[in-house]
């Protein structure tokens, strides 16, 4: 593929495959669920309605191949593979429109239609090849096997929860080119790591517009990143042959991307994200179904233990970007916290691993949940029964208060249980549904006092008309 000149990206991301006014903004999470108007619409939306037939001319070999495993989630599927196909079959997308990539789709014992569909994708597009497994074989199987089969020279991993904007595989494929770079990343609303960056858009149109606007402000930039996770990484077949494949005992999926990624520096190469090259990411599509049955929290204890084993060394969280509106979230959150919690109190801060929230002017704060080293846990808990009883080994310990950041406040209607246990049990020490929550727990209480219930109430009426909460 060669680059698209800016125009012709314009031009090229003005029919995108789905209604621009699509919204892509998840109604909940683990798993990440899509609002039932947007599922319905691009289940039914009619495949040749971005998909013309296409078939390879004879002898056709693909300069990349674009791997992509599945398990179940079609709407995911389709609003992932069909953007890939729309974006790289435009006739404005490359010199040699459509014969230079290939789709390879491992699913993973996909039972709610994924399967069907992906044979009669395929059928359509003869770049798109299908291999099946009958069981979950695991993310780093499904992708080992994709690598195995495929044909190009640049392997580009892609998960299916990911929309790709026209242009992206063009950039991508020019970036990886450079002989010191060994795997390449993007940028992304959702990776938990430096790769994330703050987006505006709620709908398909308006994601496609941002993608194009970043990849024009910011031409050009790339840099070095820990882990170029496999939500979306191209590495050269010449790479991958020579670091080797995935490594296949982290099973279902975790801590594969942290291991492939010291492989390739150890390889003596770079890895790197392209700060120009934007892909969205729903995530916990398919792997956060695995949160409320409890599987989730021991895959990764397990896979972290297996990684710390290989390398010899404790995994650490991510570390993330500044973001100008979160740090101004942090900053009140300080504020409020010093406001109202005693100097010599210690907090429960609901803080996805950030240390940041961890900083509250001399009062002791900790993650929670959190490990038995005390740091942060690293995962979700699986439903509110866990959450109460990590409460409870909390407060076991002395903790006096527990903190929610707003955009923690999802906890509450998600843990629906273990929300109802908090507001049952525990005043409010400090509430603004736009900056925290504070539960005062030095003294567990059967009646709040009438104006925290009042709260309480106000805020259980709000949760039910869904306003702020998410």
């Amino acid at each position: 593929m060669t680059p698209m000149s800016s125009k012709g990206a314009d031009r090229a991301a003005a029919v995108p495959p789905f209604p621009k006014d699509l919204l892509l903004v998840p109604v909940s999470r683990w798993p990440t669920t899509l609002p039932e108007e947007t599922a319905r619409v691009v289940i039914e939306t009619p495949l040749d309605r971005a998909i013309p037939l296409f078939s390879p001319k004879p002898g056709f070999v693909p300069h990349t191949s674009i791997v992509v495993a599945t398990h179940d989630g079609l709407p995911f599927t389709r609003l992932c593979l069909e953007s890939v196909l729309a974006a790289a079959s435009s006739p404005l997308a490359s010199s040699s429109p459509g014969q230079d990539f290939e789709v390879v789709v491992v699913d993973n014992g996909s039972t709610d239609g994924t399967l069907e569909y992906l044979g009669e994708l395929s059928h359509r597009d003869g770049r798109v090849r299908v291999e099946a497994n009958r069981r979950n074989a695991g993310f780093a199987v499904a992708v080992n096997q994709g690598a195995a089969i495929a044909r190009g020279q640049v392997l580009l991993f892609l998960n299916n929860d990911t929309i790709v904007p026209a242009g992206a595989l063009e950039l991508l494929i020019g970036r990886v080119a450079d002989p010191g770079i060994g795997l390449l990343g993007t940028v992304t609303n959702r990776a938990g790591n430096e790769a994330e960056i703050d987006v505006p858009y709620r709908t398909y149109g308006d994601f496609d517009r941002f993608a194009r606007d970043h990849a024009h402000t910011h031409a050009g930039e790339i840099f070095d990143i820990r882990t170029a996770t496999m939500f979306c990484a191209a590495v050269r077949r010449q790479v991958w042959n020579e670091v080797g494949s995935l490594d296949e005992r982290f099973e279902v999926g975790l801590f594969e991307d942290d291991d492939y990624a010291i492989r390739v520096r150890q390889a003596g190469c770079r890895v790197v994200c392209a700060e120009d090259v934007f892909v969205h990411h729903f995530g916990q599509a398919s792997i956060g179904h695995l949160g409320p049955t409890g599987q989730y929290g021991n895959i990764f204890h397990t896979n972290r233990a297996r990684w710390e084993a290989k390398w010899g060394v404790a995994w650490k969280p991510y570390e993330r970007r500044a973001k100008p509106g979160y740090q101004a979230l942090v900053e009140r959150i300080r504020r409020v916290a010093c406001a109202t919690v005693p100097l010599d109190a210690t907090v429960l801060v609901v803080s996805k691993g950030d240390e940041e929230l961890l900083k509250l002017e001399g009062r002791r704060a900790w993650h929670f949940p959190q490990s038995d080293k005390g740091t942060y846990a690293g995962y979700y808990p699986a439903d509110g029964q866990a959450c109460i009883a990590e409460l409870k080994r909390m407060r076991e310990k002395g903790e006096d208060f527990l903190l929610f950041p707003s955009i923690g406040l999802w906890w509450l209607d998600h843990y629906r249980e273990f929300g109802d246990h908090l507001q049952g049990r525990y005043p409010f020490l400090a509430h603004d549904e736009f900056t925290c929550v504070i539960f005062d727990l030095r003294e567990a209480r059967s009646l709040r006092s009438n104006q925290a219930a009042s709260e309480g109430e106000d805020w259980s009426a709000r949760r039910e008309a869904g306003d702020g909460l998410r």
